[in-house]
């Protein structure tokens, strides 16, 4: 039989000789691939796992999930392995598990901490990592109501992205409804504890039945009733142990004990009292509720941190599996799939697995195998999109300026992004972050192409480094119309770095517009500490004619290194000069762009980027 993970000892072990951490940056846009490729076939014997067993025909479900996950994705930012899984066996802190189905599936782990063994291989340096995981009989998310789940039902809760996300952009982003490949089936966000971002869901079940039941608060309240003397056990048991031949102590903490419980039972009455007409509503309380919320009289059903105690924002559901379907879990044929991924859109590696899942994993196949077999009856599973086929870059023709400045032996870098199909994301260039932007534009009332930055840092990739010792730097910027007073500005960077995003010195300009016609701001920032006596530090002054009333503000930036002196000018107008702020032999190697965002308003635009020699 083939070896099975089982989730709660995975680990990766790697020899740390010679490692040489690799920096991230460096490699989220390389395509890194799977440790391995395994082209599982199936097995002959099953497993079991404290009282769960596992049928031969269960674990090659398992081995059907590792080979589609492996043909869907092929990972970027990182290095991917898979792994088959069962429930976790009962241990000391997971106790109040052992009343979940009975689950077995796949999952793997994209990570992006890597470091170069002694063979200058590539090797995970921790076991942190990007997830993907396919289950049957899975239950999203890690919010069990513990003090109520017995070895027989488990509860549980759901912070979904309906409660938990404020920003209407990121909700309808994580909203996976409108998805033609997702669209058939039961889908949402859920937002993982402890910690931000959260995991996307796909439940697929027979007539998109969902396999989860929200409880009454009878049922709720039933349920706390029959926990206090287990509690009452399970803590005397501790403290008796914990005291053993200390009287004193012993019968100080039972008395405590017996109080606690006394709070629980006087609260439980309260409750039952309050809502004895409305024992058939729906279980509505806090993410993680318990028998604490009984203490002080406290209603379990409301929110004690809000003016409405009806409020939904920080109340949900409580869940348990449908009893029918929990038990035909032990049979051969699961009676549901989950397919679960982290997805944080701002990080670059998690953004590019739910691209590649959303666009390639064949979650029609994957239903129709289990729920309706005839349709693939003697067909092997197919993604609908290989993750090896690799985008076409459209390119158009150069502009005149773009081909006299190439030419030009004078002129160190030049782009004007005419190059670059509209919509698509420039060349020689690192997009970082942002849920828009990054992709080249054709603004109305604007002559070219022009790179939209709002919510993204770019940084330029395919640039001759190191930089000309003496230069001068410019670049064209425009302000979207109304764009907000005092929202994040657009950000220029100069720096020596000693790895990629490792900045020893740097000169940083920021940009913010005007309002009505009023001149903007501009902050820069320097750091050149060694030798001393160069500039170090922040100063502020005007953006003169950069405001935000006309259909585009537009304003030519330009930054002038000469020996020891920084000169920057916008547009003809000098706003600041430093006779000794750059040492003479000082050379630069990066150069980025960023911008935060504020609103659908505020959005950048650059272009005719331009360093020549002096």
């Amino acid at each position: 039989m083939k070896k099975i993970i089982l989730l709660s000892t995975f680990c990766v072990s790697m020899s740390t000789s010679f490692a040489q951490p690799i920096p991230h940056q460096s490699i989220e846009d390389s395509v890194i691939g799977w440790m391995k490729v395994y082209n599982f076939k199936g097995v002959k014997t099953g497993m079991k796992v404290d009282d769960k067993v596992y049928s031969a025909n269960q674990i090659s479900i398992c081995d059907s999930f590792v080979n589609w996950m492996q043909a869907s994705y092929l990972p970027k930012g990182g290095l991917g392995d898979a792994k088959k899984s069962v429930r976790e066996k009962l241990g000391l802190y997971n106790q109040h598990t052992a009343g979940k189905p009975q689950s077995y599936g796949a999952y793997a782990n994209t990570y992006t901490f890597l470091k170069y063994n002694s063979s200058r291989k590539m090797v995970p340096e921790n076991n942190l990592g990007i997830w993907w995981g396919i289950n049957a009989n899975g239950i999203p998310g890690d919010w069990p109501v513990r003090d109520i789940c017995t070895p027989t039902q488990y509860y549980f809760t759901m912070p979904t992205a309906e409660t938990e996300v404020d920003d209407e952009k990121i909700k309808k982003m994580l909203d996976l409804k409108n998805n033609a490949n997702i669209k058939p089936y039961i889908s949402f966000w859920v937002k993982n504890m402890g910690f931000g971002g959260g995991t996307e869901n796909v439940i697929l079940s027979k007539d998109n039945r969902s396999p989860f039941i929200k409880i009454t608060r009878a049922e709720y309240l039933q349920a706390l009733e029959t926990s206090i003397p287990l509690y009452y056990e399970k803590e005397k048991k501790k403290i008796s142990e914990a005291r053993r031949g200390n009287q004193r102590d012993l019968e100080f903490f039972l008395k405590q004990l017996d109080e606690k419980i006394e709070g629980f039972n006087t609260g439980l009455k309260k409750n039952r009292e309050k809502y004895k007409n409305r024992m058939g509503e729906l279980a509505m309380t806090s993410a993680q509720p318990g028998l604490a919320d009984l203490s002080n009289g406290r209603d379990v059903f409301s929110s004690q941190y809000l003016t409405d105690p009806e409020s939904n924002s920080e109340r949900y559901p409580v869940y348990k599996v449908d009893p029918a379907m929990a038990e035909l879990c032990k049979k051969d044929k699961p009676q549901w799939i989950l397919v679960s991924w982290d997805y944080y859109a701002y990080d670059p590696t998690e953004k590019q697995q739910h691209e590649a899942i959303i666009s390639n994993f064949n979650f029609e196949y994957v239903y129709n195998f289990f729920f309706d077999p005839e349709k693939v009856k003697g067909l092997s599973y197919k993604p609908l999109r290989s993750p090896y086929t690799k985008e076409i870059t459209v390119v158009t023709e150069a502009s005149e300026a773009s081909k006299k400045n190439t030419a030009d032996k004078n002129i160190h870098y030049f782009e004007d992004f005419s190059a670059i199909a509209i919509g698509k994301k420039p060349g020689g260039w690192r997009v970082q972050y942002g849920l828009d932007g990054g992709t080249v534009e054709k603004p109305e009332g604007l002559n070219g192409n022009w790179l939209l930055i709002t919510n993204n840092t770019i940084t330029a990739t395919q640039i001759k480094k190191p930089f000309p010792q003496n230069f001068t730097l410019t670049y064209d910027v425009v302000a979207s119309q109304n764009f907000t007073w005092g929202a994040k500005g657009l950000t220029f960077q100069l720096s020596k770095e000693t790895s990629p995003g490792n900045a020893e010195s740097f000169l940083n300009l920021k940009l913010r517009p005007g309002f009505d016609g009023k001149d903007g701001e501009t902050t820069l920032e320097s750091k050149f500490p060694a030798p001393p006596g160069y500039s170090n530090g922040t100063k502020w002054y005007a953006a003169p004619g950069f405001s935000n009333n006309k259909t585009n503000n537009r304003i030519t930036v330009t930054i002038k290194k000469k020996e020891e002196m920084l000169q920057v000018f916008i547009d003809n107008t000098k706003i600041a000069e430093y006779e000794k702020a750059i040492p003479a032999a000082h050379l630069f190697n990066a150069m980025s762009f960023s911008s935060g965002n504020s609103g659908g308003n505020d959005k950048f635009y650059i272009s005719n980027i331009k360093i020549t020699k002096d």
